[in-house]
């Protein structure tokens, strides 16, 4: 008897957890560091984006990477250069890397424990029983996404010194060396609340949909979100 009432309530938790595990929110995890000279949020700004890098220059990742660029500053109302001047205001660099992989090692216990009670002011009775805890030990593979973004002056990015005005850092840990699937999170982690303060580095946390590569390829963390 209670060997078949364990094995009910242990399979109800295995169970409750899966479903959750399954309902929960993945997102994917930069952080963002900045630094800028922007006494506000640009506005109405014409622009290029062009690779820090001559061989990532050359790569069709590259022009994917630039149309995302595009799009994040399109929606802070910035313009594409069209040629309608001598020079854009600005000119926005960019360089990825991936790094690893690495070992990530984790030790987890596991135990379970059930019982019930019953009290009256003449008597009480309880019952209980658990199984031992275990501990296990997994390795993961890991690798460190890094994506660096700057924005200089239009007018100087071709002299000696060119006027930096914003660069900003973002590194994301993943168990897929690919950066593919997660680049859209990561440089909409760079723009949140763009410009942001200058100098600190925060956790950014964008929700990646159920569907995307990104969540098939476990480069993700399901972390909540704060």
């Amino acid at each position: 008897m209670t060997s078949h009432i364990a094995k009910q309530v242990t399979a109800a938790l295995v169970m409750t957890f899966a479903l959750a595990a399954c309902a929960s929110p993945k997102y994917v995890v930069s952080d963002v560091t900045r630094h800028h000279s922007l006494p506000r949020a640009p506005s109405g700004e014409t622009f290029v984006v062009v690779a820090s890098d001559d061989e990532q220059d050359e790569s069709l990742a590259f022009d994917a990477y630039a149309a995302l660029i595009e799009q994040q500053l399109s929606k802070l109302g910035l313009r594409t250069f069209g040629g309608e001047q001598s020079s854009p205001d600005m000119v926005v660099t960019l360089k990825w890397s991936t790094e690893g992989p690495s070992p990530d090692v984790k030790s987890t216990s596991t135990g379970f424990g059930y019982g019930f009670g019953y009290g009256s002011r003449y008597s009480s009775f309880g019952y209980g029983f658990g199984f031992p805890s275990e501990s296990r030990t997994k390795t993961r593979q890991m690798f460190v996404r890094r994506v660096e973004l700057a924005i200089y002056d239009g007018d100087t990015y071709n002299a000696e010194n060119p006027t930096r005005l914003f660069e900003g850092t973002a590194v994301s840990a993943g168990t897929n060396g690919q950066i593919d699937p997660v680049m859209p999170y990561i440089l909409q982690a760079i723009f949140e609340q763009f410009p942001g303060a200058s100098g600190a580095t925060r956790t950014v946390r964008i929700e990646v949909p159920p569907d995307s590569e990104a969540v098939l390829t476990n480069q993700y963390s399901s972390r909540t979100a704060k």
